[in-house]
């Protein structure tokens, strides 16, 4: 890729990084503590210190949004503003594809059980979110407004670029790798604390998760264009995982390649059927 090529990316991952890890690693160092869904729900803050670093952390999930943004606007003005904004509402697509968004996560991570059960791990470390249906669909809309976000940037911008350069097995790698580390200032705070024996098997757990779901959201991008159905497809992914799976790779981290096994197989399945492009009617 040449120079000319690699400047819009350059630029927007130098604002996406430096804007998320900036939120992040501050609220981290400023004493940020996870909370569960249903904590965040009932508002279950104990001080206004603990509110701030939950915001400020919250904040930093928009970088990819941002960037995209201000990359767009700066590097192709209107113009390229009007065109991602018609990708970005870009929803009247056959129904097919939505039926694939919200059945295909689900049977993902209903391979994960399966999986799990056949190495022995209990039936009971599933299913255990306890989340009723009404905080299913508020989690679908609060994973929409938050990591469903990214997706502007990630696949809007990021994929879209890479697209005209590679095909979209090879931009599905690079833009793979790029996402996963994004995402490491958040992993070190979750499995740090187990020592380096946890950490390096987490990071390439969820690398090699974050990169299958990238050649997943990329088949549906692919032969959509559309950024709203991306949107609905990452934060169906993160709403179906909490449900089925829940918290298990973050209590067992050695359980943390599983996820990333049974999204393979879908990828390993989408690259026999459709090849190198991804497309489902090439030509």
């Amino acid at each position: 890729m040449d120079s000319r090529a690699r400047r819009p990316l350059n630029t927007y991952y130098l604002i996406a990084f430096i804007f998320t890890w900036t939120c992040w690693i501050g609220a981290i160092l400023l004493g940020y503590e996870d909370k569960t869904f249903i904590e965040i729900v009932n508002r279950q803050f104990q001080s206004g210190q603990e509110l701030a670093t939950f915001i400020l952390f919250r904040i930093g999930v928009y970088g990819p949004l941002l960037a995209a943004l201000i990359t767009t606007g700066y590097l192709y003005k209107t113009r390229g503003l009007k065109e991602f904004w018609q990708r970005l509402t870009r929803w009247h697509i056959p129904v097919r594809w939505y039926l694939f968004v919200f059945l295909l996560p689900v049977l993902i991570n209903l391979a994960v059980v399966l999986i799990g059960l056949l190495i022995g791990v209990e039936l009971s470390a599933f299913f255990a979110s306890g989340l009723p249906v009404s905080y299913i669909i508020l989690l679908f809309i609060y994973q929409i407004i938050t990591s469903g976000l990214e997706e502007p940037g990630w696949r809007g911008f990021v994929l879209e670029n890479l697209l005209e350069k590679y095909p979209a097995d090879k931009a599905s790698w690079i833009l793979g790798l790029v996402w996963a580390i994004w995402h490491f200032p958040y992993l070190f705070y979750l499995y740090w604390g187990g020592g380096i024996q946890v950490l390096l098997p987490s990071l390439l757990g969820f690398t090699l998760a974050i990169i299958g779901q990238t050649f997943i959201i990329s088949w549906f991008y692919v032969n959509t264009r559309s950024i709203f159905l991306a949107i609905l497809l990452h934060a169906w992914l993160n709403t179906s995982a909490a449900v089925i799976i829940g918290e298990i790779t973050i209590v067992n981290p050695a359980l943390g390649i599983i996820p990333g096994l049974a999204t393979w197989l879908v990828v390993f399945v989408l690259i026999k059927r459709y090849g190198n492009q991804l497309t489902v009617n090439p030509g």
